[in-house]
């Protein structure tokens, strides 16, 4: 009997969206375009780079019901090019996709309910998409672009400029980005790698993990696990209740946990750094041997340093580096 439902439901799944019928069609060219507003609602938006200077665009729209009351809005305003997808207030079931051909140096604006936005081989675009339960994909850019996906996932790959993302649920996955990175996540997966320029991200209740990173990093994290891995630069970490992992870095660190553990291999240090926790332990492994100097305190936990072991307090070597480690209730040790 289960097995039987089961058929019926993926057959009229199946069969709703087979029997859709084309309800708009629209093709056109539009030449002196220079900004390109579109709110493609549940539509799959598709914006791809191109030689010419003008823009091209291609869209359908396909529904089993009430084919009337869905249409492309298309209007041109000098140099601004106006896309709306209408839809009527109550529906069943619909099916959509636009394609967007752009000349480099365009500005786009994009806003989406549930459709997916993908943005591939655009230069010196200026982008700002607002996603509201769907997912964005930028693939081979240069120039700045605003994500906000409050509901959706983030996919960027080889990202040259300034990118900023905000999202609430979704996981972010960024490859290759050269500029400026601001990124934002509330509740999902971080992962980034191969960054040059300047990172911020604001993580939340999922793992954050940054690889290969060169520049100003900045990164913070509430519950999430934390993992610095291959970075050189001015390094600023904090999380508020998860582990911090730091493995072949180069740099000056500002690393902080509340509740987590710091945990570090192959750190190199060029400058004076700290070091700080609450409940968590410390344990550096150092590349950085010598010009070293320590100053060391924790309520009630042992210290170690320079093969000395002490408790509460430890000052210790005359060095010009200076690395400052404070801790409640954690040990610290660094070797």
């Amino acid at each position: 009997m289960k097995r039987l439902l089961l058929f019926i439901s993926i057959a009229i799944f199946w069969g709703s969206t087979y029997a859709q019928d084309v309800a708009d069609k629209k093709e056109g060219v539009f030449t002196g375009i220079k900004k390109v507003l579109v709110d493609a609602d549940f539509c799959t938006l598709k914006m791809m780079g191109h030689e010419s200077s003008d823009v091209f665009f291609t869209g359908i729209l396909k529904t089993n019901e009430n084919q009337d009351a869905y249409h492309f809005e298309i209007l041109q305003q000098e140099d601004t090019l106006r896309i709306n997808v209408i839809k009527p207030e109550n529906w069943t079931s619909h099916w959509g996709e636009l394609t967007l051909m752009l000349p480099v140096g365009i500005d786009a604006e994009v806003i989406t309910q549930s459709g997916k936005v993908e943005a591939e081989g655009l230069n010196e675009v200026k982008l700002n998409i607002i996603s509201k339960s769907g997912h964005v994909i930028l693939i081979d850019l240069q120039g700045s672009a605003w994500v906000d996906t409050p509901v959706g996932n983030l996919t960027v790959n080889n990202f040259k400029g300034d990118l900023k993302s905000r999202t609430k649920t979704g996981t972010v996955d960024i490859k290759t980005l050269k500029g400026n990175g601001d990124i934002g996540c509330y509740k999902g997966l971080i992962n980034i790698s191969d960054v040059q320029g300047k990172l911020f991200v604001d993580g939340g209740t999922g793992n954050l993990e940054v690889e290969k990173a060169e520049g100003d990093i900045t990164l913070k994290s509430t519950s999430g696990n934390t993992k610095l891995s291959i970075a050189s630069g001015n390094i600023v970490c904090k999380s508020f209740n998860g582990d911090m992992k730091l493995f072949n870095t180069d740099g000056v660190y500002d690393v902080q946990t509340s509740t987590g553990n710091i945990v570090g291999t192959r750190v190199e240090l060029t400058a004076s750094s700290s070091f700080t926790t609450t409940e968590g332990n410390i344990k550096i492994q150092l590349d950085t041997k010598s010009n070293l100097m320590y100053e060391l305190k924790s309520d009630n936990s042992y210290l170690r340093a320079m093969e000395k072991s002490k408790k509460k307090s430890l000052k210790i070597g005359k060095g010009d580096i200076l690395i400052t480690g404070t801790s409640t209730t954690g040990s610290q040790a660094y070797y």
